[in-house]
């Protein structure tokens, strides 16, 4: 389960658009095996967890938690890659954040998250948008032809907790949503 910011519809068609067009430009049977994101699905995430006992709990410890948080400017804008440009298993759109309130803010999420009984990841908070994921590829090139990319900002009013599943070759993945949280 994880707990994000959801763009509101006009940044995500604009964020659609142009992972669409990344991924026309990248040529059949490209060896990075670039995986680009499904529309729809950007986000921001606050607070990944690989378990949870009990999702109704942690949403209300997010609710609880979030309830005074005043809401919160952002846009994306640039691109960028973990670990490194060179060698990328994550490419991203960078989040504008000019009042730096997503750290604090992710921070809450993660303790609200454990005070449920949650196993939240830990390390340095880097909101970002996933655009692909890769296997150590050199995305130079995306990182620069993203470069401009740019959203107006957007207030984010509340946090969305979705449930992930990992994909079932029998079944196919799936990847629901869930509760809104304030």
């Amino acid at each position: 389960m994880y707990a994000a910011l959801v763009p509101p519809a006009e940044v995500l068609e604009a964020v659609d658009a142009t992972l669409e067009r990344m991924a026309e430009r990248t040529p059949p049977g490209d060896p990075r095996r670039l995986r680009w994101s499904r529309p729809g699905d950007a986000h921001i995430t606050l607070v990944f967890m690989a378990d949870v006992d009990d999702p109704d709990t942690l949403i209300d410890a997010l609710a609880a938690s979030l309830a005074d948080q005043p809401p919160v400017a952002v846009g994306l804008a640039g691109a960028g890659a973990f670990p490194q440009p060179g060698r990328a298993r994550i490419l991203w759109l960078g989040v504008n954040d000019p009042a730096d309130t997503l750290p604090a803010l992710a921070r809450r999420a993660r303790s609200a998250a454990r005070g449920a009984g949650g196993r939240p990841e830990s390390g340095r908070v880097s909101p970002h948008v996933t655009a692909a994921r890769a296997h150590d590829a050199d995305v130079t090139g995306e990182i620069e032809a993203l470069s401009s990319f740019s959203t107006p900002m957007w207030v984010a009013r509340s946090v969305t907790v979705f449930e992930s599943h990992l994909p079932n070759p029998s079944r196919g993945g799936r990847r629901g949503g869930g509760g809104g949280v304030r």
